[in-house]
This record gives C-alpha cells, structure tokens and sequence, in this order.
C-alpha cells in the first residue's frame, strides 16, 4: 500500500511538468472541452502556473504524508489514498474559479458539476471505509458457512467443487471492488494471469481458507476470530 501511495505522489508531482500551454487544449481536462471562443478567453498560461505549483508542492506534501502514516499506522495510508487527493483537488478546483470569469455559463456550470461530483465521491469514498471497516462475524452449521459484515457470503457444503487451506495468501496485484487497507482486504480482487478472488481478509494474514464454488471465484477467508484449519478439517470431512 505505501509503495503505491509513493508512486501516486510522484505522478501527482509530474503533472506540473506534464502539461504545458502547448498541450492543454489535448491534454488539460475541462479546457479541452470549451468553446473555442472561450479557449481565447481563458488565461491559461496563468492558471498553469496555478496548477504546476499545485502539483508540485501536493505530490510532496502526499508522498511525505503518505511515509508519516505509514510510520505511524499502516492502515492510515488507506484512507489517505482514498480522501487526501479528493480533498486535494475539490481544494484546487474551488479557488481556481476566479479563472473562469468572462467565460460563458455553461464552462462555469461545468466547474460547478464537476465540484458537486467531487463532494458526492467523498461521500461516497468515506461511507466505503466506514461499512467495510465492520469486523465481519461467521457461523457454520448445518453444512452452512455465513460470513455476515462487509461482502458477506454463504456457502453450503454442497455448493462447493473443493476447498483447501493455504500458508500464504496468493499473489494479489489489483483491487476491482472492495476495500485493502494495512488491516483488512475484502472484496473482489485480481492476480497475475487474470485470477480472481473474493477475499475477506483480515490482517495480518495466518493460513487462508480457500473455497472454490461452482462456477464462481474462489472465496479466500482470514478473520479475526476463526481457527481457518479447524474449520477447513470439518469442512473437509463433510465434503469429501
């Protein structure tokens, strides 16, 4: 987590080399939707300035606060790559209005939705962490397992092709949906070759109960609380 939080730290650090006046009408969002009529009205040389220095002091203010958390708490880095660049750039969009004087009214409505779609995914993004931060609980009776929290499941007996229980957790290289952060993992992931997962993983991870449903992707389970070898032989028993 913190090494991707450093690399999104030095690629919000480059965006204030990347884009120059030259480029802007291709690459810069928002300018290059605009009318031509208000493309010459806008002063974009000054509000580069504005957004280099933006990006330069926020992709080292973020790549620093990113190794803090991280010393501090990993599982803080999480919620500092979910919310920090969100706040971030509500900020930047917010006191860059003033560029958008003299310019006709559907480029400063653009500005106005494209705040309120910010504040919406900040909602949005802080509701994710509070649900998925539920401690999940399970129960297993009558051949049924149930993992009630965030991304619950249950699964009978009879549903399952196989199960087996793992030392390590499999290489994980992207998240789909869901939530990881330095303490949990739950949701729907990928690894190398397209594999995928539906993982409730608390951490740090011990073995890893691996149930492989019909027709579906395997369930990959570590919570706090549960004794996963002890589950996987009574599982196991009724199975096979």
């Amino acid at each position: 987590m913190i090494y991707v939080s450093i690399c999104l730290g030095l690629l919000f650090f480059s965006m204030g080399f990347i884009i120059t006046p030259s480029n802007a009408k291709y690459l810069l969002s928002g300018y290059n939707t605009m009318s031509r009529e208000d493309q010459e009205k806008f002063p974009i040389v000054e509000y580069l300035k504005a957004f280099k220095t933006f990006h330069i002091w926020f992709g080292i203010l973020y790549t620093l606060l990113s190794v803090i958390l991280h010393l501090l708490d990993s599982d803080l880095v999480g919620y500092h790559l979910g919310i920090t660049p969100i706040l971030a750039y509500g900020y930047f969009f917010w006191t860059s209005r003033k560029y958008n004087e003299g310019l006709s009214s559907a480029t400063k409505n653009h500005t106005t939705i494209g705040l309120i779609v910010l504040s919406l995914t900040l909602v949005f993004v802080v509701g994710m962490f509070i649900w998925s931060d539920r401690e999940s609980s399970w129960t297993y009776e009558n051949n049924q397992l149930e993992i009630q929290g965030p991304y619950s499941i249950s699964l009978n007996i009879s549903d399952l092709d196989s199960i087996s229980l793992l030392e390590n957790l499999p290489e994980i290289t992207i998240r789909s949906h869901g939530i990881s952060t330095g303490k949990v993992a739950k949701g729907k992931f990928k690894g190398p070759n397209n594999a995928r997962y539906h993982l409730l993983i608390d951490k740090p991870v011990g073995e890893v109960l691996a149930l492989y449903p019909s027709g579906e992707m395997p369930v990959l389970i570590s919570l706090d609380g549960m004794d996963e070898r002890e589950l996987f032989l009574t599982m196991k028993g009724e199975l096979y």
